[in-house]
Parts: structure tokens; sequence; C-alpha cells
């Protein structure tokens, strides 16, 4: 077992592809191993015993079920284990999967939950927004003989250092839910809308192209943040409200139901957990106020 060697659970994705290019090399990982559905359980447990590190980079749908399966599998495993749980909604997933820790019990395995707020299409400390790019770190779940306080504090500098990305441990679980849902689930909810309005969706392209385009990309995870992060319904009837205040036209539409949604769930104040989308459609509504 090598101790930079990192299995990627769901190697495939856009996240997983951007992690293996972008994120993983800067941090000296030496090995990267990737285990997709199609994986053989031979070729997943041969990986799985020399990895130290694995990320599970699966969708949000059915992630807690994933990672709980994930420890059954390492429940024999006899050297110090790191999983890296990085879902966009952390509270069930944390809850799952320190209970089934507790059951397995395993003293080499521990967890850090985190969810990493940049990407593909932003994370350079040269962007407007770059002051959202962070990783927030809600939890850990510590295995008798594998305490994690040296090497998360080790990484978090090396992410500070090589990529001017900062780590806070200021939310646990549920306060990061619902931080999350008042801005990044607030952005997700102009996404549904325009999934579901062709002809709102080809006005918001013209004016927002990278957001779109982003939005699109990730359709399936924002359905999935709208449905299961348990603070969404305010936010979804926020925005719902303020959008039949509106015409229901046109950009300057979008936008305004999404700054009233904003002013009703935020009280103008800063997000501590924003998005560079979210950000983007902020500084959209100032422009429309002028």
């Amino acid at each position: 077992m090598d101790q930079d060697t990192v299995a990627i659970i769901g190697a495939n994705g856009e996240f997983g592809h951007f992690l293996q290019h972008d994120i993983l090399p800067g941090l000296d990982a030496s090995t990267l191993e990737h285990i997709e559905r199609d994986t053989s359980r031979e070729h997943r447990g041969a990986i799985l015993a020399r990895s130290h590190h694995i990320v599970l980079a699966t969708p949000l749908a059915g992630y807690a079920e994933v990672a709980c399966d994930l420890i059954y599998h390492l429940r024999h495993c006899d050297h110090n284990t790191t999983l890296w749980l990085i879902p966009s909604v952390q509270a069930g997933v944390w809850r799952a999967v320190s209970a089934t820790l507790e059951i397995v019990d395993n003293p080499h395995i521990s967890a850090v939950f985190v969810h990493p707020m940049y990407g593909p299409n932003g994370f350079r400390e040269t962007e407007p927004e770059a002051r959202t790019f962070q990783n927030v770190l809600t939890a850990t779940f510590e295995g008798r003989e594998h305490p994690l306080m040296d090497e998360v504090s080790r990484i978090a500098e090396q992410f500070r250092v090589r990529f001017n990305i900062v780590t806070t441990n200021a939310f646990n679980p549920d306060e990061h839910d619902r931080v999350t849902a008042y801005s990044q689930g607030l952005s997700y909810c102009v996404g549904r809308l325009i999934f579901e309005q062709p002809d709102l969706e080809s006005i918001v392209r013209e004016q927002l192209p990278d957001l779109h385009q982003s939005f699109r990309a990730n359709h399936d995870l924002i359905l999935d943040f709208l449905r299961i992060n348990p603070y969404m319904p305010q936010v979804i009837a926020a925005f719902a409200d303020s959008w039949r205040h509106t015409q229901q036209t046109n950009y300057d539409d979008v936008v305004s139901a999404f700054a009233h949604a904003d002013a009703s769930l935020n009280r103008g104040a800063e997000s501590p957990i924003s998005t560079k989308w979210y950000e983007k459609l902020r500084a959209a509504s100032k422009i429309q106020r002028h």
C-alpha cells in the first residue's frame, strides 16, 4: 500500500476527470487508480487494497448508498485508509456513513466529509469569483488507529499554497446544507426554470453563455440537488413566488425573480458558502437595477 496512492470511484465523470487532470497532480498523488461501475470485483478489491486515499466522485443521487456499500467492501481492511466524501449535500451522507462506520468498526478506516466549492468551470485564483472557491470541511470520522488531523491539515495547506483555495471548518453538515440551499440551490432554481422553458433557455444562453453551458452540463446534478437538499422547499417556494410577480417572459424577469428571492432568503448579506454561478446571477441583478 502506497501512502500517496489515490483511488477515484467515478473517475470517468466530469468531476472525476477534473480531479485527475487539474487537482490531484498538484497534491503529490503518486498513483491514480480508477474504479467504475463495470470494474470487476477482483480488480476493485486489488485497487482498494493498495490505496491510502479513496475519493468517491459518483453522482449525488444514491451517493450515501454507494458510500456505505464501499465501507462494507473495506470491512477487513488492515491498513489505514481515508475516505474522501465530497457530495454537494452533506448531512444525509454524514449520518449514513458515520452510522455504517460505527457498525463495521474497522479501526483503520477514517472519513473526511468535504464539499469542494469549485470545479471544471471555475477554480483559478484569477477569476472574478475566486473568493467562492473553497473546501468546506463539515465533519470527520476517525478510526481508532487512524487519526486524521495531520493528514487533513497537510492537504489543506497544499490546496492553499498551490491553488489559493482555503479550507473552512466553520459549518457542520446540516449548516452547510442550509447555507448552500440559499446560494447554490437558489441559482439552481434558475437552472430548472430554463430546463422547463426553452424560450427562456435561449435568452439566458445569449446573456450568460458560461452559466448556461455549466447548467446544461450539470442538468442531473441540479435536479438531484433540488430534490435531495432538505432546505430546498423554502428556496423553491421563494423563487416561485418571485417568478409569479414578473411577466415571466424575458431575461429581466429571470434576473428579477432571482434577485427578489435572494433578498428574501439572504437579506442582502454575502453568502459564506457561495458559488460562481450564484455570484454571476447576483452581479447580473445589480446591473439590471442600475
